[in-house]
């Protein structure tokens, strides 16, 4: 008996001795394991230097890069495929990129045009090249300017390119010369989708309306687009702008001599009646009819020269002196704006230049003042839209005649 109480009193001490350290055990935290190491740091990306290179006319690939220690032999090599870069633009960008702590030019970038850019890297010993497109963001904006030195140099002050300035020239080719009748002072207010890219010009996608404040005239235009999507410049009252005539047969150019009866020739040495406009402009420069109608002359003319005269319908003809090559053939009938023939200098003529003359009812007649005829107004059923789009683009247009150093824009609709 007395040994079943020291074996019951053993088992007792050995099941509390056990709970004892499973008490222990379990009251113990778990041991924490060790947190894992922090990733490497990625290396910062070394700094970039980007150098302009000067191109002007004239200047070689090869002689801008040798300064930078770079084969133009091998760049060009390698960006043929998707360029030529023998065949440089001075308006267009060319670079080297340079690497922090590397001597050598580790990139050369070539601007092709307002979309792409050619960019050839060094790849150890060789070249790779590869086109980058440049992205646009776009938004309904508006943009200004006064033309104070020329419609050049403050259209591009404004953040216009000359493919803008070209564009609104040709809106109002009907009405105003910009090569002859623009005056110091004159005002331009565009509004437009404005496309934007960093270290981009601005650049105009669709015109919708302009304004043009010159010499006490205020002209207005808004674009329309018919059903069957013909486009069309009006004025807010609906008349159109387009009518038979141009204004000139140059896109752009200066005028040297005007209409005079009596100027005093530079060749002839005496007064002789100068029954045109000199419009002085570079040799090859194509040359426009500023009418629809049929030629009459092609040919050689006495101190004409290479000489075109047209006659139109109605009451009126035109001619063109002076030309390095004519374009079109006797009999022939042309359209407005087809190219008859090339500036030149052939004839009397002391310089490059177009001698340019209009005829009504076969008198001559002034052709920078004489009122041309008119065009047919808004087509008929647009009238309702066409106001509506006056009403939304006109006061954007007057808030925007003040120029500013940049365009304001709103998100597009």
């Amino acid at each position: 008996m007395a040994a079943l109480r020291w074996r019951d009193a053993w088992v007792l001490a050995a099941i509390a001795s056990a709970l004892a350290v499973a008490a222990f055990v379990v009251g113990r935290p778990a041991p924490v394991e060790p947190p894992p190491p922090p990733p490497p740091l990625a290396p910062l990306a070394p700094d970039t230097l980007t150098l302009a290179l000067p191109v002007r006319a004239g200047t070689t690939l090869g002689e801008l890069l040798a300064e930078h220690g770079v084969s133009a032999d091998a760049v060009r090599a390698a960006a043929l495929p998707d360029h030529d870069l023998a065949k440089i633009r001075p308006d267009r960008e060319l670079s080297v990129v340079y690497v922090e702590g590397h001597a050598e030019v580790v990139a050369v970038r070539y601007e092709v045009d307002t979309d792409r850019v050619v960019v050839v890297e060094r790849d150890g010993e060789t070249w790779v090249a590869h086109v980058e497109e440049v992205l646009y963001d776009k938004a309904l904006g508006t943009k200004a300017l006064t033309v104070t030195r020329s419609l050049w140099e403050d259209g591009l002050d404004a953040g216009l390119s000359p493919l803008d300035l070209l564009r609104i020239a040709k809106v109002f080719e009907y009405e105003v010369d910009f090569n002859t009748e623009l005056r110091d002072g004159a005002a331009i207010a565009v509004v437009a989708d404005v496309e934007s890219a960093p270290g981009r010009r601005d650049r105009l996608a669709d015109l919708h309306a302009i304004r043009l404040d010159n010499g006490g005239k205020s002209l207005v235009v808004v674009r329309h687009t018919a059903a069957d999507g013909e486009e069309g410049w009006y004025h807010p009252d609906g008349t159109g702008t387009k009518r038979p005539f141009l204004r000139s047969p140059l896109e752009f150019s200066r005028v040297t001599s005007g209409f005079n009866p009596r100027r005093y020739h530079p060749v002839l040495k005496t007064t002789r009646a100068h029954n045109g406009t000199d419009l002085g402009a570079p040799t090859g420069t194509p040359v426009r009819a500023v009418a629809d109608g049929v030629v009459e002359i092609a040919g050689t003319q006495g101190g004409h020269g290479k000489y075109v005269q047209l006659d139109h319908e109605g009451p009126w003809e035109t001619s063109y002196s002076h030309l390095s090559k004519i374009r079109v053939k006797r009999g022939e009938r042309v359209r407005q704006g087809q190219i008859v023939g090339e500036v030149g200098q052939t004839g009397l003529a002391t310089g490059p230049h177009l001698h340019y003359q209009m005829w009504k009812d076969g008198r001559y007649v002034d052709p920078m003042n004489i009122d041309l005829p008119v065009q047919a107004p808004l087509p008929a059923g647009a009238k309702e839209g066409f106001e509506a789009l006056v009403e939304k683009w006109v006061p954007m247009l007057d808030a925007a005649v003040t120029p500013r150093s940049e365009p304001s824009r709103t998100s597009p609709e």
